[in-house]
């Protein structure tokens, strides 16, 4: 099957062109869009496809989709912006700006546990089906959870409550919700195009998200047998929540509903490999990302995942299978969403698709446009 391309590639990228199109050989896939950008310039900008199911609504330049945990780091690097103004500190405890938080165990966590997934509340098992829909609701959860581990002796992956921690903490701290704040001081000076929480405007250009069947992603999430299951019990999967709603879109939830282009997550690494800056916008100090980027942690998590972890970002390993550099961070979302750069060789990528890729990791599709970019470099 041969769709139309649609976008900008530069002619030494043609592979990552001819990748795209052979993603929708088998007519499975429905929408996607890819960008790259290599030695501070883009050199990839293209989609295809559909943002519906019935294949009737084309995928345009402007169109955002749901890219779930990939928007993971951009609430944390909130909370690393607000730390290089000296307006939060890293090993303060969160207690000091959330005096709430300060139970069950949770009395010693600091802010770098929260950024580092080394707060040992990765979800609340307290939390009802429903509750992610209401901010307060999740926030007096988290309040009453005790930790699964002491704070800062290991790590897990914060699957579910990310989001709502780092969130939390950039309300008290700045006064802005953590939609708010990432939308006006990470994105929109970088040209936009990444959202927590949908107005009108972005709700009318946003592509469906398409189940595949079997769907290894959503059915990790509704197994109530598992731990990782009962962590995302609040997200009511179970009676028919399917990341389509117009709740699910509109509320900010930035540790699962992240929603935006590949053109906005690849701009936004480039800057990141690039020492903070890109095309005059700094989104953080030259130097930082040195140790920013560096490893915190590593190993198989108590919710099941194999991960190695820095400060929000997730570094090369075989669950997150980047390219064939190490040092490489990013973040894959459900159904091989992902952003990442590459930082020995200036490489930033991002892919977003709208059909979830039939198997946990980041899927045929995603592999197949990053190897291309890969070879080109």
């Amino acid at each position: 099957m041969s769709v139309e391309i649609f976008g900008t590639c530069d002619p030494a990228f043609t592979a990552v062109r001819d990748a795209l199109q052979e993603n929708f050989a088998s007519g499975d896939e429905v929408g996607e869009a890819v960008a790259v950008w290599a030695d501070g310039r883009c050199v990839v900008d293209l989609w295809a496809g559909h943002r519906d199911a019935a294949r009737r609504l084309p995928w345009r330049e402007d169109s955002i989709t749901c890219m779930f945990s990939v928007g993971k780091p951009f609430a944390i690097f909130a909370l690393l912006m607000l730390a290089e103004r000296g307006e939060i500190g890293l090993d303060d405890h969160v207690a000091k700006y959330w005096p709430e938080y300060a139970q069950s165990g949770k009395e010693t966590t600091t802010v770098r546990h929260i950024v580092t997934h080394m707060a040992g509340l990765p979800g609340v098992l307290g939390a009802k089906p429903g509750d992610a829909y209401d901010w307060d609701a999740m926030v007096r959860a988290i309040e009453r959870e005790p930790p699964i581990s002491v704070p800062g002796e290991e790590g897990c992956y914060h699957t579910f409550m990310l989001g709502h921690l780092t969130g939390e903490l950039v309300r008290r701290v700045s006064g802005k919700s953590i939609g708010r704040f990432v939308r006006e001081e990470i994105f929109e000076p970088l040209g936009g195009g990444f959202y927590f929480g949908l107005g009108e405007p972005e709700l009318a250009r946003c592509a469906d998200i398409v189940h595949p069947e079997p769907d290894p992603w959503t059915e990790m999430f509704v197994d109530l047998d598992t731990l990782n299951g009962r962590y995302w019990r609040p997200l009511p999967l179970n009676d028919g929540e399917d990341f389509n709603s117009d709740k699910f879109r509109r509320l900010e939830m930035p540790a699962f509903n992240g929603h935006g282009n590949a053109r906005a997550v690849a701009r936004f690494y480039a800057a990141l490999v690039n020492d903070g800056e890109i095309d005059g916008v700094r989104l953080i100090q030259k130097g930082a990302m040195e140790w920013v980027a560096r490893e915190q942690w590593a190993g198989l998590d108590a919710v099941g995942l194999d991960v190695r972890m820095s400060y929000g970002f997730m570094l090369n390993n075989d669950f997150a299978r980047f390219n064939a550099n190490p040092d490489s961070f990013g973040h894959l979302g459900v159904g091989g969403a992902l952003g990442f750069a590459d930082p020995a060789s200036k490489l930033a990528f991002s892919f977003c698709p709208n059909r979830i890729a039939p198997e946990i990791g980041l899927g045929p599709y995603a592999r197949r446009l990053i190897d291309a970019a890969a070879a080109c470099v």
